[in-house]
């Protein structure tokens, strides 16, 4: 038996049954499909966005990595020039500006966990402010690991551009670095004092 006449022998309940069937199916088909369709373009274009924003994380990271690595190579490079003696490091930059220290002063040592902190204070009289701040500058710029740390200024009384300053300089020495050449020289200095004090006390004897 045909298609046809098994569909034409049907009751009119089946034919109606079927006919219901016929148009749930119809609807799944042009509503399901399309529906499939943009929940799958949806998920595509959100997985998209995600990789995407995950592009832009790791262009991000790979800035920060690189200024980051910079500024630690910049870092290491300063380091790589051990600080000087402070007292002569900051006459010099006093001197090359014009200007004088006539006292300074070596505070304790601050031993961190890397760095030790030394420091300098310095006071000068009458200064003026455009030198002043040519020396800091100075100071600032030196390439070496050293950072004015302190800085008071007090106006003099019926004077135009006349200050007080007093100044603390701090330089930053890693810890079980290799010695500073200038406190090469001062050790060797006073073993060569201590020599010729103990070979003047033999004479005498």
């Amino acid at each position: 038996m045909s298609l046809r006449d098994q569909l034409t022998n049907m009751s009119p309940r089946e034919q109606r049954l079927l006919s219901m069937f016929g148009a749930v199916l119809a609807i799944m088909v042009l509503v399901g499909i399309p529906a499939y369709v943009y929940t799958d373009l949806a998920a595509a274009r959100e997985r998209n966005d995600d990789m995407r924003k995950l592009l832009r994380q790791m262009d991000r990271a790979s800035e920060l990595l690189a200024k980051n690595k910079s500024a630690r190579q910049a870092l290491d490079l300063r380091y790589a020039r051990p600080a000087p003696a402070l007292a002569s490091f900051i006459e010099s930059a006093a001197s090359a500006n014009g200007l004088e220290v006539p006292k300074s002063t070596d505070r304790a040592d601050l031993k961190g966990k890397e760095h030790t902190e030394r420091i300098t204070e310095v006071e000068m009289r009458k200064v003026n402010l455009k030198p002043l701040v040519d020396m800091l500058e100075h100071i600032e710029r030196s390439g070496h690991p050293v950072a004015v740390s302190k800085l008071s200024i007090k106006k003099r009384a019926g004077a135009p551009d006349q200050y007080d300053v007093r100044i603390s300089v701090s330089a930053y020495d890693r810890n079980n670095a290799p010695p500073r050449p200038d406190a090469d020289k001062t050790k060797k200095a006073d073993d060569k004092g201590k020599a010729a004090d103990k070979d003047a006390k033999g004479k005498e004897l």
